[in-house]
């Protein structure tokens, strides 16, 4: 006889993504460092929020969320910023360069390139996506951007493509959400005045 395997929520495994995310970004390397500022649950709690096992109560996400110094709305929606503080920059420099790399995982010659584009060796580059708290300059954020042929300022921001949250958005609202995304500030306000127009006529 085998065992059956647990059914996973797929919600339950994004918000467990983001925890683990944001307690590495405070510092815990593991869940049981953690679990030790979490005195009154068992040891198994908060490694099944992580896996996705089990989704989190409102308390105690918002328990995470204040220990880890991380945002309960992002932690559990995936949107707005990371962190309510100054490291808000460097939390998306980290989600965005992460999954860039991760992308490149596949495509060695795009990575070298990357590399080459960054100046900065492998090791360098898997430092900064091992510790969020090493601090992504604006110089690779810069380069990173030339790179990518995107927009001064890409970096600094999150992007639908980058949250596995966005994931279960309709095909058409996940293009609408990248598009303005690419968007300057005046783009997108014009592309926020055509969609009022239409919501207008629609009425």
């Amino acid at each position: 006889m085998t065992d059956t395997p647990i059914s996973k929520n797929p919600t339950a495994v994004k918000i467990g993504n983001r925890i683990k995310q944001a307690r590495k970004m405070a510092g815990f390397e593991t869940a049981a460092q953690l679990n030790e500022h979490l005195p009154d649950w068992s040891a198994s709690r908060l490694g099944n929020y992580e896996a996705g096992i089990s989704t989190p109560s409102p308390n105690d996400l918002e328990r995470i969320a204040a220990i880890t110094g991380s945002s309960p709305c992002w932690i559990t929606f995936g949107i707005g910023p990371i962190r309510a503080s100054s490291r808000d920059l460097q939390a998306i420099r980290h989600q965005n360069l992460s999954f860039l790399v991760n992308q490149f995982k596949t495509a060695p010659t795009r990575l070298r390139a990357l590399l080459q584009s960054l100046g900065i060796s492998h090791k360098k580059l898997n430092e900064l996506i091992d510790n969020p708290f090493t601090a992504i300059q604006d110089r690779y954020a810069r380069r990173c951007e030339k790179f990518l042929k995107k927009p001064r300022g890409w970096m600094d921001e999150q992007h639908v493509e980058s949250d596995p949250l966005c994931m279960n958005f309709p095909p058409d609202l996940r293009e609408l959400m990248s598009i303005y995304s690419e968007l300057n500030e005046t783009d997108r306000n014009k592309l926020l005045q055509i969609a009022k127009v239409f919501c207008d006529q629609g009425k």
